[in-house]
């Protein structure tokens, strides 16, 4: 059976990276899975995995700054346009190229989500991906930066904007429940988005336009729950695990 490929995408410094180290750790440990993390960010200084395949290994974000005379939101711009320019020789190399050698292909994208994620190139890669076997994007919340019920309602549209934009089923993760700065907010968050409204208090415009977005974010958000973890402690990645699993119960398998 080919690989599960799960896309993790989040706001810049949400912990994807961590995110990624932790799982494919705790995954090769307690289930031993065959698990293979990929790193799709040419800015990345270090990550704390061994990477199966590195986009670095072709192009750095300084290689494209220099090369091209740009900044660094514009170099994060044009590496997501190079990456769909190489994307066959980019997918000739495993985990791509030999996808039943894996249980587990985790991706890990640009800090600069929108840079990727919303460029069209990324609709490329994400529909060259599919085509290899089940694909999911985990959708990374931090939660230290959750203070007030407009920033949770910010950061869970852009979870149905991805939805909206990926086609992919898509899973909710709050990530950083260690330094979690209004735990009683992610807690609603999880399990009853509803109440949200009755927190929201005199927030100026925010206050007459949130219970709105919350309702839409309420018929949007589908059958599954957000899981809470802390990836630099590696604690509940079960929990990820199930959530994951719960994504694919009618047509994959992450047992």
């Amino acid at each position: 059976m080919p690989a599960v490929f799960v896309v993790f995408v989040g706001p810049a410094g949400s912990g994807k990276s961590t995110l990624v180290a932790s799982y494919s750790s705790w995954a090769r440990k307690n289930l031993i899975l065959r698990v293979a993390p990929v790193n799709l960010d040419p800015g990345a200084e270090e990550v704390k995995y061994k990477p199966v395949f590195d986009i670095r290994n072709y192009f750095t974000l300084r290689d494209i700054m220099e090369k091209y005379g740009l900044g660094p939101n514009g170099a994060f711009i044009k590496a997501s346009e190079l990456i769909a320019e190489k994307l066959d020789e980019v997918f000739s190399q495993p985990p791509f190229s030999n996808p039943d050698k894996w249980d587990l292909v985790l991706v890990d994208t640009p800090g600069q989500m929108e840079a990727f994620l919303f460029r069209p190139s990324s609709s490329v890669f994400l529909d060259s991906l599919r085509k290899l076997g089940n694909t999911v994007v985990a959708y990374v919340i931090d939660a230290s930066a959750v203070a007030r019920v407009s920033d949770a309602v910010f950061l869970w549209f852009l979870y149905v904007l991805i939805q909206v934009k990926t086609g992919l089923i898509s899973v909710p993760v709050i990530n950083k429940s260690d330094i979690a700065v209004n735990p009683r907010l992610l807690k609603l968050l999880i399990e009853n988005p509803s109440a949200l409204t009755s927190e929201v208090g005199s927030e100026g415009f925010a206050a007459e336009i949130i219970p709105d977005l919350i309702q839409i974010a309420e018929k949007t958000r589908g059958p599954l729950r957000p899981v809470m973890v802390s990836a630099v402690n590696e604690e509940d990645m079960e929990k990820l695990h199930v959530l994951l699993h719960e994504a694919f119960c009618a047509c994959g398998d992450l047992t």
